[in-house]
This record gives structure tokens, C-alpha cells and sequence, in this order.
């Protein structure tokens, strides 16, 4: 199975021994994944097989301060089975120094075109991970790097990368540390758990215009090779890097990158190689850099949204659970309105059903009284004239509450007091009660309620003094006298009978007065008459 196109790479660009493309046996990928992958087309960008491998173990070795070096082996993981190596490992004040070989170890782009070198990672037993250095093989496929760590206990794996800058390894793991016979009592092991990053964190899609054919160019010198090398894996990590979002969360280190790559591709690469191979890996790191930058970033920007969005969730639930709470308290109100409405029914039914039995007893005692009244009546001489009529009115009026006689008519004055919810409001009753039974005996006569108050704006006056005056209205009417007789007026606190400076003067001024007038009483009062001014 042939290898897929270089990415990032033009074809013109393709002369090195590495990107020979290489084919796994078939024997080897169903031994290796249980199942033959599918063909890829010639337009695909997918890698010649997946790997879904997320998190490893490996055993890692407490490398504790002695005096002389300890060997270790490397063993090719499933990946990479034919890849081994050794290394000598050495506990030093500050740091602790490697020295590793490696056999048999082919090019990298045979897991996918966007692996172009390999880097060997120390693990530390809480799974952080290190970088201690790019691993570049030769044209024999040996490799030799030295490096160092600040870790005292580690693993040591190999893993295929895009450029040698990650800062994270990917899931390509193709070597794990492994202990020699002679290590066994002289090293502490321990698991080191490593979450290794998924490969589509390092993978970009390349325009069919960049795609590389399956040519393989002509063998070049090592100092070429390593600065070809260092172009590509800076051409990888910069696409890398604008694939991952760099161009937008972190513009101007992304230009960084692009500039430093531009100023290596001005140098001559045979004569100025290790010049270029410092240009292009500071790139590359560059380059790296903008895509760390960028995934924080975004991931800040997902964060900040759907933040934004639980915010908007949480403010939209409690805007529905104040509308639902408002619609249950307004139901409450209405039921609770609904429930007093009936209650006011019933009590007006029940003062309905009093009243009507309170008529009939007054009725019979009216009728009771009759002859009484006859005999009363015959004690007090027949009137002659209405001025007599009114007097005896005047009369009969004043055993209920004090009766004026005025030009205006027969003038009834009730206290505000009188007319106050409690014990003394059946006491009134009773007696506009009384004043009805005699009224009724004139059907003719007029009769207007006055309403009057204390003070008080004038619009405020008037209308206490219109309720007050209903209150005595309501009662002459239910006891007998047609609305069509009465009439009802509020003069507010412009009529007062005394000062409003004391209590008193309030009190009095604080009343209703139930004017009667018409032609059975006259229109003279009592008190009034002529004089004869002629000599004697």
C-alpha cells in the first residue's frame, strides 16, 4: 500500500531521501489493528491507517543519585515493531543525562504525511511530559541523541511528529523504554499514566495544488537532508498552526513565524545549512508557539460563549419562573377575589333575609301601634293649617335625632359618630327607621340627604361627604321610601356649623342632615311670622 502525498510540500520541492514513500505489509496492519483499512483515494488527505489510541502505560524508572550509569533497552512498539535501541541513563547533580542509539528506525512519513520526524519524551509517573529531544535518523536508519532532564523518574517513548517543536506527543508512539535483566533491584519502577494528544490536533487538510506525486528524488548529503528536513517541519508547523485557528488568536505570532521562515528561505541551503536549520526550527518553534496560543485562546472564546449561553439560559429561567410565579399569584388573587365575592353574596343574601324579616316584624309592630299612635294623636288638637302639620312633624322627627325648622324645610341632623361602624350603628337604624315610618304617612313630601364634612381637599370633601350621605340614603330606602322621593347632595366643607380649630367644632361639622320639604308642611317655618309695623 503506497504512502499518501507529502502535505505542505511542493512537488518541485521533493528531493529528499526522506520522503521516499515506504508500504507496511498487509500481514503486518491486520496483525497489528484486527482489520485491513480502507482504501484511500488519490485525492485523500487520510493517513494510511487511524490510530485511536488515547492513553498508554508505560513503566517508568526512578533513576536514584548513584555513581555510575544505568543501560536501558527501547523496544518498537505495534507500530514500529522491527525499531530498538539502548540508552545509558546517568543520575547527575541537576540533571540527568541520556545517551541513546536507535536501530532500524525508518522514515516517519510512513504513519501519514504529516510526520516528518520523530522526538523522544520523558514521562514523569504523574503523566507530565517533556520533550528532551528530536531524534534524526540516518540513511542506515540508526539515529544517536544525547540529552538531559530535570526529572529523576521517567519513561522514556519515541513518537512520530509533524516537527520536532510539539509540545505535546501525539498517539503515533512507535518506542517505550524497557529494562534490562541487569537493571532488576537497582531501579525503583513505577506506572506512569501519559494522556497522549489526539492526531487531529496536528493535522491540517493540503490544497490538491500542494499535493506530492510518489516520486522519490536522488540521496543528499546529511548537512542538506537535515535543512530539507528543518524547511518541511517548518512549512508543517506553521500550516499547522493557521489550521488551529492562529491566524485569528494569534496573528502576530503567527507572522513571527512566517517571517523567520522566509528570511531561512532567502539563505543558500548548501552553503549556509546550519544557518538554515536555525532559522527554520526557531520558525517552527515560532510557529508552535501561535498554536498553543491559538487553542487557549479558543478555547477561552468556547468557554466565554457558552458561558454566555448558561447565562442567557439561567436569566431566561428565572424571567419564566417569575412569570410563572406571577401567573400562580395572580390565580391565587382571583380565586381569593372569587371567594369574597361569594362571601359578600352570602352576607348580602343573609342581611337581605334580616331585613326582610326586620320589615315584617316592624310592619306588625306598626300595626300594633296604630291605635296608640290615634291615641296620641287625639291628645294634640287637629291641625288647622300646615303650619300645624309641620310642627307636630317637627315633633314626632326630634325623639330620633335633633330637628331643625328652617326655611329649607324640616332639617334632621345625624352625627358622624352616629353613622360609624360598631354598637351605636344598629342604634341608628333603628331610629332613620323611625323617621321613615314617618315619612311614609306623607307620601308627597320631598326629601333630600345632605352630605357635609370637616375638610379636606374640596374634591377629597365632596366625595366623603357623597359616601356619608349614601350610608343614610340606603338605610331610608330599605326601610320603605321610594328612591324617586330622595335626593342626595355633597357640600364637602362648605357648609361647616362651627370652627374647625377643635374637636368638637370638627365633630359638628362632620354630619348629615335630612332636609324635608313640601306642600303638606308648608313652606314657613314655625318660628316665622309677620308683624303688624301699623300705629296703635
Amino acid at each position: 500500500m503506497a504512502g499518501p502525498p507529502i502535505a505542505t510540500v511542493p512537488k518541485a520541492e521533493v528531493h529528499l531521501m526522506l520522503l521516499r514513500n515506504i508500504s507496511l505489509p498487509a500481514a503486518f496492519m491486520v496483525a497489528a489493528f484486527a482489520q485491513t483499512p480502507p482504501p484511500v483515494p488519490r485525492n485523500s488527505s487520510q493517513p494510511i491507517y487511524r490510530i485511536t489510541i488515547v492513553q498508554r502505560t508505560t513503566p517508568a524508572i526512578n533513576y536514584s543519585h548513584r555513581s555510575e550509569p544505568t543501560r536501558i533497552d527501547f523496544r518498537g512498539t505495534a507500530l514500529l515493531p522491527e525499531a530498538h535501541g539502548d540508552a545509558w541513563v546517568e543520575n547527575r547533580r541537576g540533571a540527568t543525562m541520556i545517551d541513546a542509539h536507535f536501530k532500524d528506525v525508518p522514515p516517519p512519513t510512513r504513519f501519514g504525511a504529516q510526520y516528518l520526524t520523530y522526538v523522544v519524551w520523558a514521562i514523569s509517573p504523574d503523566g507530565r511530559a517533556q520533550s528532551v529531544g528530536e531524534l534524526i535518523a540516518n540513511g542506515a536508519d540508526k539515529g544517536h541523541l544525547v540529552a538531559s532532564t530535570p526529572m529523576q523518574a521517567f519513561a522514556l517513548i519515541v513518537t512520530a511528529e509533524p516537527y520536532y517543536s510539539v509540545t505535546q506527543p501525539s498517539d503515533v508512539v512507535v518506542m517505550e523504554n524497557a529494562i534490562r535483566p541487569e537493571t532488576v533491584g537497582e531501579v525503583q519502577q513505577v506506572n506512569a499514566t501519559y494522556e497522549l494528544m489526539p492526531r487531529r490536533e496536528y493535522t491540517y487538510t493540503v490544497p490538491p495544488s500542494r499535493r506530492i506525486t510518489e516520486e522519490t528524488g536522488p540521496s543528499v548529503s546529511m548537512q542538506e537532508y537535515e535543512a530539507t528536513l528543518a524547511t518541511y517541519q517548518a512549512q508543517n508547523a506553521i500550516n499547522i498552526a493557521r489550521a488551529a485557528g492562529a491566524d485569528r488568536y494569534a496573528p502576530e505570532r503567527l507572522s513571527r513565524a512566517e517571517e523567520i521562515y522566509n528570511q531561512a528561505r532567502m539563505l543558500p541551503p548548501k552553503s549556509l545549512g546550519e544557518q538554515v536549520v536555525a532559522k527554520m526550527r526557531e520558525a517552527a518553534q515560532a510557529a508552535e508557539d501561535a498554536r498553543v496560543i491559538a487553542v487557549k485562546r479558543a478555547d477561552q472564546d468556547r468557554n466565554a460563549q457558552q458561558q454566555a449561553q448558561t447565562n442567557a439560559a439561567t436569566k431566561q429561567a428565572v424571567l419564566d419562573r417569575a412569570a410563572m410565579e406571577a401567573a400562580q399569584s395572580q390565580a391565587r388573587a382571583e380565586e381569593e377575589q372569587a371567594r369574597e365575592e361569594a362571601a359578600r353574596a352570602a352576607a348580602d343574601e343573609q342581611a337581605r333575609q334580616q331585613l326582610e324579616a326586620q320589615n315584617a316584624s316592624r310592619a306588625a309592630q306598626d300595626q300594633q301601634r296604630i291605635p296608640v299612635q290615634s291615641a296620641d294623636r287625639s291628645r294634640i288638637p287637629p291641625p288647622d293649617s300646615t303650619r300645624q302639620t309641620r310642627a307636630v312633624l317637627r315633633q314626632r322627627l326630634s325623639m330620633s335625632f335633633e330637628t331643625l325648622d328652617s326655611p329649607r324645610g324640616l332639617v334632621v341632623v345625624i352625627p358622624n359618630a352616629q353613622l360609624e361602624n360598631g354598637a351605636s350603628m344598629e342604634n341608628t337604624r333603628q331610629r332613620i327607621s323611625m323617621i321613615a315610618s314617618e315619612l311614609r304617612a306623607y307620601p308627597s313630601l320631598r326629601v333630600e340627604v345632605d352630605g357635609n364634612t370637616d375638610g379636606g381637599t374640596p374634591e377629597a370633601a365632596r366625595r366623603l361627604s357623597i359616601e356619608l350621605a349614601n350610608r343614610v340614603r340606603d338605610m331610608l330606602v330599605m326601610d320603605g321610601i321610594s328612591p324617586a322621593m330622595v335626593r342626595l347632595q355633597g357640600f364637602g366643607a362648605s357648609r361647616p356649623m362651627a370652627s374647625n380649630a377643635t374637636p368638637v367644632g370638627r365633630e359638628q361639622n362632620k354630619r348629615v342632615e335630612v332636609v324635608i320639604s313640601g306642600d303638606a308642611i308648608g313652606n314657613q317655618a314655625a318660628w316665622d311670622r309677620g308683624y303688624d309695623l301699623r300705629p296703635r
